[in-house]
């Protein structure tokens, strides 16, 4: 563990601990599957493209993301925009597939499904190296050096509502405010291009029912 990712976790714990930035309850907890080596699945597009994961109409809403959608290891079609995709997701994992444009790629998510925690999934959908996720509230890094079209993970302290700013050795790309962490899940920073600006965008993973 990096010493910023040890300064970050030991300062929000204190935070927590103070109960300043504490939620009230979570109400969001990781389902349980329905069968003991299934996963579940997503994907991560421009919002409001028609998608579809094994069969099941997914909304791409808020930021481009669909719900987790419960699958069973080996190969799932997937259409996004009209298209067909085959992947193949292993067992007892969580998976983005990320469509950016021409491109598009299967994302291993690293959900730790901690009832005492909060996972930040972040996808760095630009052409930008070096991308980290800062937190001003512990003055320190939670994520770091994420490249074009990669994802990272940390589990945080939780409950809690922060802000975080998006950036690198250029400055700031973007940020969200009030983002609310809850225990048992996960929430996800997503960072856009949009011609010479950029976009950061928060939000809860849900899950299909």
């Amino acid at each position: 563990m990096t010493a910023p990712l040890n300064r970050l976790l030991a300062t929000l714990a204190v935070v927590a601990a103070l109960g300043g930035t504490a939620m009230a309850q979570d109400d969001a907890l990781y389902p349980e599957p329905s069968a003991p080596d299934a996963s579940y699945l997503r994907i991560l597009t421009d919002a409001g493209t028609e998608t579809e994961i094994d069969g099941n109409a997914a909304e791409a809403g808020e930021a481009g993301l669909t719900r987790y959608y419960e699958v069973s290891p080996g190969e799932v079609e997937l259409r996004i925009a009209g298209r067909t995709i085959s992947v193949q997701p292993g067992a007892n994992a969580h998976y983005t597939y990320v469509a950016a444009g021409d491109q598009g790629e299967l994302m291993s998510d690293e959900i730790t499904d901690s009832p005492a925690n909060a996972d930040l999934v972040f996808y760095n959908l630009t052409d930008l190296d070096g991308v980290e996720v800062y937190v001003p509230e512990a003055e320190a890094v939670a994520l770091e050096g994420v490249g074009p079209l990669k994802t990272a993970s940390v589990a945080l302290q939780a409950p809690m509502t922060l802000d975080f700013v998006i950036r690198n050795g250029e400055g700031e790309l973007g940020s969200t405010e009030a983002v609310e962490l809850r225990r048992g899940t996960a929430t996800s920073l997503v960072l856009r291009s949009d011609g010479d600006a950029y976009r950061a965008s928060a939000v809860t993973s849900t899950y299909a029912q």
